[in-house]
């Protein structure tokens, strides 16, 4: 620590400790605080062990510590914001999928009933041209008396 100037605390580790969660990696540090204060969440730590009154320590009322929590609130909305933006992203690649899909299927679905009407009427004209030579040899049956 003797590389630093006198009054200057080095930065905290970058290490993310285990009980560490991933919003406190996304916090912002106080940079409005006087270099060798503390911090405003210790300053009101060491307020709340000093014995002062409630009124200095509730929260909010040192403007620093205001400011500190607005930053870290703006932080949070941001991630928020940006994780918010990404699984819209995801939902709308995978309702895209889903469409391209589903008009595959349909497109399949209207050829089938193409081929199956195309069948079906088909079978009528056979059926029809079929019909009148089983007509004709039941009246020849009839005209034989071979009913």
């Amino acid at each position: 620590m003797s590389s630093l100037p006198a009054g200057v605390r080095p930065a905290p580790p970058l290490e993310a400790k285990p009980e560490d969660s991933d919003e406190d990696l996304f916090t912002v540090p106080d940079v409005e605080s006087a270099p060798g204060s503390s911090s405003p969440a210790t300053a009101v730590e060491a307020r709340k062990g000093s014995g002062e009154g409630p009124s200095k320590t509730r929260k909010g009322r040192n403007p620093a510590e205001r400011e500190y929590r607005r930053l870290k609130r703006l932080l949070r909305n941001r991630v928020s914001a940006q994780q918010a933006r990404e699984r819209k992203k995801v939902y709308l690649n995978e309702l895209e999928s889903a469409a391209k899909e589903l008009l595959q299927q349909n497109m399949k679905l209207e050829e089938k009933i193409s081929t199956l009407v195309n069948e079906n009427t088909m079978l009528r004209k056979v059926l029809m041209n079929s019909r009148p030579k089983i007509d004709d040899s039941v009246e020849l049956n009839e005209k034989n008396g071979k009913v």
